[in-house]
């Protein structure tokens, strides 16, 4: 732990890198945000009425990076949703270990069971990796998904790249990187340099690489959604202040503003205070939400070995990691003694429903 501290402390490997899609794309992107609050105000005002307006979708949610081994993650908003009359699933083929190229395949070949079930189109909203896997799959799966998508919602995305994870896989941090990982989510020693691949996918080299050959096809409508945080009761302020410090940009903590940016999308790059966390975890805490968690989380691996969407066999125990758990409780713990942070900002299952607004307002393939 404390050569990785010490060589943390004198990295500045994203130097360079930070907001250079944003850059390449500021003449191709479109300001959301008076689109955004229109549509969040007519939500507030009657929750429901955008999806009532989209009833003929299937809202896909993605889970990001690690998403398996927090409990309830994006829950809120696929109950919301149903509640408010929408058909809507958290993508149970994606894997939350998994690279961007195999979760990319997974979701259209979960597009096309869902379209084949349903006979709807799909909206995918992915958050964090899950809006980089989604691009992906539009990108490499085109000839397959053209017809069955309505669009992309990237929500807190880091397509350019992540200054996290650049700065974590840079030398000489990448081994000690591995080795905590094998800790903190008890896997097997030497499985660590599995759980780096994923991050890797996020580094600003591998989505340079990735976006040069293969953009998402202009003829699908994005919306991207950003969000910082400033507040030091933030759950991931001590990663926004470090980014903040070392790069000097804005951040939920994970993703810099600048690195949500997609070409040709709808930008909605907001004021509210959010970070990361705060639009996917869960509210409530129901006392059966771990053992319920394990067994999707069981039920989602056999389905993926069974359809062969695994990148390599999983190792270690069942998901989710103790670290997960708690990591879930501590964001709720600081949020209900903390409350004021959040005061001033919209529930995520609204600013989620206006965000479908915004990207059903645009035509569609």
């Amino acid at each position: 732990m404390r050569q990785m501290s010490n060589a943390l402390a004198s990295t500045a490997a994203s130097r360079g890198d930070v907001g250079w899609l944003d850059d390449e794309a500021a003449e191709t992107t479109i300001d959301g945000e008076s689109a955004f609050e229109e549509a969040l105000e007519g939500v507030l005002a009657r929750p429901g009425s955008v999806l009532a307006t989209g009833a003929e979708y299937f809202y896909l949610l993605v889970p990001g990076l690690f998403g398996s081994y927090y409990p309830r993650y994006y829950a809120d908003v696929e109950q919301a949703f149903r509640d408010r009359g929408a058909q809507c699933r958290i993508s149970r083929l994606v894997d939350g270990e998994g690279a961007v190229v195999t979760n990319a395949k997974a979701l259209a070949r979960e597009i096309e069971d869902i379209h084949a079930e349903t006979g709807k189109r799909v909206v995918i909203i992915g958050h964090s990796k899950g809006g980089v896997d989604g691009g992906a799959a539009l990108a490499l799966h085109d000839d397959r998904l053209r017809k069955l998508v309505r669009g992309l919602i990237a929500v807190q995305s880091p397509f350019g790249g992540s200054p996290i994870a650049t700065d974590l896989l840079s030398a000489p941090l990448a081994d000690p990187v591995a080795s905590l990982l094998e800790i903190l989510v008890s896997a097997p020693k030497g499985d660590g340099a599995r759980l780096l691949e994923p991050i890797r996918d996020l580094t600003y080299r591998e989505r340079r690489a990735f976006l040069a050959a293969h953009p998402i096809p202009s003829h699908y409508p994005v919306v991207s959604f950003a969000t910082a945080t400033k507040s030091a009761a933030a759950g991931l302020f001590p990663s926004a202040r470090y980014i903040d410090n070392r790069y000097g940009e804005p951040s939920d903590g994970l993703v810099c503003v600048r690195d949500a940016q997609i070409p040709r999308a709808v930008c909605v790059n907001v004021k509210f205070e959010n970070d990361h966390a705060d639009c996917v975890f869960p509210s409530r805490h129901p006392s059966d939400m771990v053992d319920a968690h394990a067994r999707a989380q069981a039920e989602n691996l056999a389905l993926r070995q069974r359809l062969g969407l695994c990148d390599s066999p999983r190792r270690g125990p069942p998901l989710p990691p103790p670290v997960g758990v708690s990591v879930v409780a501590a964001q709720r713990a600081l949020a209900d003694a903390l409350p004021e942070r959040l005061k001033s900002s919209p529930a995520s299952v609204d600013y989620h429903e206006a965000l479908v607004g915004v990207l059903l307002a645009r035509p569609g393939p």
